[in-house]
């Protein structure tokens, strides 16, 4: 288009420049066509302006878009880091429970032990009758035999934390030196922990707990049930690790 134009004004020139005379009428068409022309090159100015806003606002958003995808993809990343560490420690804590598991299997086999997981705990429980007389707390020496396995087992996860749990059925006691359960399965918890660590398990991985009969397996309603509710837990505490953002909440609430 800009190349027609430029012919027809040359020669609008040329025409004026040779000393002939064009008539008005070849004057005026020729005028007409320059001015023809003129009009389709300013169109084709406007269509490319409008062209290039057009480009440009795809460029803006472009732009947007990707940064968008960029923050959404280091979020994203940020998340999966989280699940892959989340996914290790899970796979971590299976590997401990399976390691955990083969050292006992012979004290379950056996009927020493029992192991269940409860409250997503890993429990090995020994009933009381093992390792006590009724409403003593002083370890009969097939409890001791039993506490001895079960001890040589647990080192093999030494760094781990476990919770000795006293549990007693509903028959309460009132003895001269056991006032209630509550003292007598705290008083057999402590045993216990005591026990294992003159056999060599870490103390600062111990500790003692006494619930009564607050936290039943069976009901109290028979003989079995009451039996069953007669034990000692030893309770793997969870490894959940370090809870992102634990801490920065905790400073900001004492705050």
């Amino acid at each position: 288009m800009r190349t027609s134009l430029i012919a027809a004004l040359t020669a609008f020139a040329l025409l004026s420049s040779t000393g002939c005379s064009p008539s008005r009428k070849e004057l005026a068409a020729e005028l007409d066509k320059v001015k023809d022309q003129l009009a389709g090159v300013q169109s084709e100015v406007t269509s490319l302006q409008g062209k290039i806003k057009q480009l440009e606002g795809e460029i803006v958003l472009r732009d947007q878009q990707i940064d968008g995808l960029t923050k959404d993809n280091a979020g994203m990343q940020t998340e999966l880091q989280a699940l892959r560490a989340d996914q290790d420690r899970r796979k971590a804590e299976l590997d401990t429970y399976r390691q955990l598991f083969a050292k006992l299997k012979k004290l379950i086999d056996a009927g020493t032990i029992k192991v269940s997981f409860r409250k997503g705990r890993m429990i090995v429980e020994l009933a009381s009758a093992i390792l006590f007389d009724s409403g003593k707390i002083e370890l009969k020496d097939a409890g001791k035999v039993a506490l001895d396995e079960v001890t040589v087992a647990l080192q093999s996860v030494s760094d781990r934390d476990f919770i000795i749990g006293g549990h007693t059925d509903t028959d309460p006691i009132r003895t001269k030196k056991f006032k209630s359960n509550w003292e007598l399965s705290t008083a057999r918890a402590v045993v216990v922990v005591d026990y294992m660590i003159s056999k060599g398990y870490p103390a600062a991985h111990l500790g003692a707990a006494g619930f009564a009969e607050v936290d039943p397996v069976a009901g109290n309603d028979t003989p079995e049930g009451k039996a069953k509710n007669r034990r000692i837990e030893i309770v793997l505490m969870p490894d959940l690790g370090e809870l992102e953002g634990i801490e920065d909440m905790i400073s900001g609430g004492a705050k």
